[in-house]
């Protein structure tokens, strides 16, 4: 079943480089939910191996989703896809 709405289409997907890796991604979505939807939910290691920083509340308010984004320390929840972007563990 779609799940799109009707008559809304998103921006033609862009790569950007995720661990060394590339991935593809929509601009202007967030980073963190380009990266779930890619399966990426560890986001880095805390001081717990066993409880990884992951994305939790999606706003900006928790700080587990924090990335290196083109050598800045971003939060991915709030930081926007755009093309080219290098994603490294904070």
């Amino acid at each position: 079943m779609d799940q799109r709405i009707a008559g809304f289409s998103r921006p033609d997907p862009v790569t950007i480089m995720v661990r060394g890796r590339p991935f593809v991604a929509h601009p202007g979505e967030s980073l963190a939910a380009a990266l779930i939807a890619a399966g990426l939910w560890r986001f880095g290691e805390g001081e717990d191996p066993a409880r990884p920083r992951a994305p939790v509340c999606m706003m900006g308010v928790c700080q587990q989703c924090l990335l290196r984004v083109d050598g800045r320390l971003v939060q991915a929840c709030l930081t926007p896809v755009v093309a080219g972007q290098v994603v490294t563990p904070a």
